[in-house]
């Protein structure tokens, strides 16, 4: 089984995990109006062109950008953007 590592970036008071419970996640960052995946959207830079690796290193990059600018406490002094890590098992391909 390979292991994949799994990143997000999400608000400090969202008590949801975009990981795990990404619909009740995503309900609870709109209805707070931050939209939190829109806004890593326009801030990351990457292409699935570029390959796998290089796609997520560039995600990375960019939510490691967005919680060191905190953008987010100009308006909401109590919440902060996080980053949210965790690791995945991917079942093995069937080779017949």
């Amino acid at each position: 089984m390979a292991m994949n590592y799994e990143i997000a970036l999400s608000t400090s008071d969202n008590p949801y995990s975009p990981l795990t419970d990404y619909d009740e996640w995503s309900a609870y960052d709109h209805s707070m109006g931050y939209n939190t995946s829109e806004y890593l959207a326009r801030i990351v830079k990457t292409s699935h062109e570029f390959g796998e690796e290089n796609y997520t290193k560039d995600i990375e990059q960019a939510i490691d950008e967005i919680v060191v600018l905190d953008l987010i406490a100009w308006t909401h002094e109590d919440i902060h953007y996080i980053k949210v890590t965790g690791n995945t098992q991917e079942e093995p391909e069937n080779i017949a």
